[in-house]
Parts: structure tokens; C-alpha cells; sequence
């Protein structure tokens, strides 16, 4: 089983608005009272009916999905995804139509950026938790999706998707943004704190070790992140790039500082972290751009260095080169994701 695991960065249709709802035959439904034509229904689920939003970038999510076009995953996990019709239109148009069976379901988050899957093993179940509540407050604005795939009639694999709260303040002063930076920190510790809950439930016991499972996602968080101790540290998974080198483990970059580091993670269950291929870990990093400010030098693209940041604003960065060879596409504004594909291969 070949897994990947991709934040494809506002994957979103765009669409005519009908004048009725869909299957209306007799205009009851029309909307009156406005001249504006950015008022009325989605159109009737069709292909052709939907247009995806920055076509150029999802030929460039396309190829970090699929190595350059040189595999075919056999399960892929998303994050920032707009609606099933987004995912199913990407699928179809940019992905060949790989996968037969998608799926996302919607959450709560503001910017309607959800996670999903597409998967060429059949699903057996989805459990959704964007209504589990701590303190009468939704602990997931994006969900934890619960996937359980089929990879042989005697293998199921069951995937935690997760997509955590931003770091990302926005207050009018220093403040506020630390306040809110304060208050996205607990809300992501409680989210990774109650991942682990669902896993201890889900798989109880001696299950826990013997079970096919994993959590991964945009944690939005490194590692060493105190928020994120009780899930990948404490918990009992296995981190899978934790095995490569500190200078390897990144799948962001950070433009306006110039920086990378691990956002994005594949925490294992004990024995699917056995069914893990040697060298089976690969996170394409083609697709990942540059500052606005850069252009080509004698073949390699600016900014040369970068710093890894082990942890938020690390006092102690280490430097490493950032000319490496990106897709042909690739440029300061035409961009795969800010975040890099990740991939696992099991031997299942």
C-alpha cells in the first residue's frame, strides 16, 4: 500500500448559479428580487458543470501527488479541500480518475477547507467527529476524520485525517495576536490530546499494538511543539519521520520567513509501523516555491539557503541549501502547496 498524505492548499470549484435548485421542473423555486447574477443554486452535478479554481496549481498538486507522474498512490489523504464536488473534479480532471471511491464531508471551519480521502481500496466505514464538544465548544473545526479502507478482505487499515488549528494570528496589535496565538495553542493541544482519546477507544488493549492504524494530517506544529506531546511523543505511535535525518523531516515553507520546517505528520500504530518498507519514505518537494523576490540563477532558484526551524521561532535554525530542481510550473506565485506530499509504502 503505497499511502500519501498532502495538504493541496485551497482546493476549491468555482460554478454558474442556476436560477432554480436542480430537478425543478416547473421554475417554482426561481429567485426573485435581485438583478444580481451571483444569487441563486448550484447547477445540476454534471461533469463540465464545475470549473476548479487555479487550474494551474492543481496540475502542479497533480505532479507532487503522483511523483512527477511516475506513481499512482494507492490511498491519498487531504487537507484544505473545499467540498466533495472540488475533490471528485480534481480526481476526475487532474488525477485521471484514479480513484473510485472519495470521500470528505463538511466541517465547521469558516473557510470550508476540509479534509478528505481518495482511495483505490473499498471503504468499510467513516466515523466523523466535527460534533465532539469539550466544554460545550467543538474540539475539530476541520474534523478528525475516521477512514477505514479495505486494503484485503483480512487487512483493514483505519486513517485519522486531521487538519489542526492555525498559528496564524490576526489581532490588531501584538496583543491580541498573542492572545490568540495563546488561545490556538490550547485549542490544538486539546485536539491532539483528544485524538489520542479516540485511538485508546478505538483500539483498546493489546488492539492498540496489534491493530493497522495511523493519524496523519497538517498538525500545524513541529515535533518538539509542547502542544502536540501527548499525541506524538507520549502516545505509543510510531513517528515515521522521525527515522530521517533533522534536515530531512521538513514539508513546509514559510515565505515571509524564510524558513521550513514539520507541519505535516504520520504518526504509525505499532504494527503497521512494522509493515513499513525499508527506504519506504519519500516527501516530494518539487512542487514547493520561492519568495516573490526570487528568480532563476544559473539554474538554481533563490533564496539559496533556508533555515530549518526544529520548533516556532528556533534560536538555533540550521541552514540548508534551497536550490534544488522544482517542476517545470513552479515559480514565485505558481506553486503545487506551500506544504510538500508525503509518502509511505507498506508491504501489506
Amino acid at each position: 500500500m503505497l499511502l500519501c498524505n498532502f495538504n493541496v492548499n485551497n482546493l476549491f470549484v468555482r460554478y454558474k448559479f442556476g436560477k432554480t435548485f436542480p430537478g425543478d421542473q416547473g421554475g417554482k423555486s426561481a429567485v426573485a428580487g435581485t438583478a444580481s447574477s451571483n444569487t441563486g443554486y448550484l447547477p445540476l452535478y454534471q461533469k463540465g458543470a464545475f470549473e476548479i479554481f487555479n487550474a494551474e496549481q492543481r496540475k502542479l498538486a497533480a505532479l507532487a501527488i503522483t511523483q512527477g507522474n511516475t506513481v499512482q498512490p494507492d490511498v491519498v489523504c487531504v487537507q484544505e479541500v473545499e467540498s466533495l464536488i472540488a475533490l471528485r473534479e480534481f480526481n476526475d480532471r487532474f488525477l485521471g480518475g484514479a480513484y473510485p471511491y472519495v470521500v470528505v464531508l463538511d466541517s465547521r471551519d469558516l473557510r470550508q477547507i476540509d479534509v478528505g480521502i481518495l482511495s483505490k481500496y473499498p471503504i468499510d466505514s467513516i466515523t466523523t467527529h466535527v460534533d465532539d464538544k469539550a466544554a460545550d465548544k467543538y474540539i475539530f473545526s476541520r474534523d478528525c476524520l475516521e477512514v477505514r479502507v479495505r486494503v484485503k478482505k483480512t487487512t483493514p487499515v483505519t486513517l485519522f485525517i486531521n487538519h489542526f488549528k492555525s498559528k496564524l494570528a490576526m489581532g490588531a496589535n501584538e496583543e491580541a495576536k498573542a492572545k490568540e496565538r495563546a488561545s490556538a495553542n490550547l485549542k490544538r493541544k486539546l485536539q491532539a490530546d483528544t485524538v489520542v482519546k479516540l485511538l485508546k477507544e478505538r483500539f483498546p488493549g493489546p488492539e492498540f499494538k496489534s491493530g493497522y492504524f495511523a493519524v496523519l494530517g497538517d498538525l500545524n506544529d513541529t515535533p518538539l511543539a509542547p502542544q502536540l506531546s501527548g499525541l506524538c511523543v507520549k502516545a505509543g505511535l510510531v513517528d515515521a519521520l522521525a527515522t530521517l535525518a533533522p534536515e530531512e523531516r521538513w514539508t513546509h515553507y514559510w515565505k515571509a520567513k524564510n524558513s521550513v520546517s514539520q507541519l505535516d505528520h504520520v504518526l504509525l500504530s505499532p504494527a503497521l509501523s512494522g509493515k513499513l518498507k525499508k527506504d519506504g519514505i519519500y516527501i516530494e518537494r518539487r512542487g514547493i516555491g520561492f519568495r516573490s523576490e526570487s528568480k532563476k540563477v544559473d539554474g538554481g532558484y533563490l533564496p539559496k539557503q533556508v533555515k530549518v526551524e526544529a520548533m516556532e521561532d528556533d534560536p538555533n535554525p540550521e541552514i540548508i541549501d534551497f536550490q534544488y530542481e522544482r517542476f517545470e510550473l513552479v515559480s514565485s506565485s505558481n506553486v503545487a502547496s506551500d506544504h510538500c506530499a508525503v509518502f509511505l509504502d507498506f508491504k501489506l
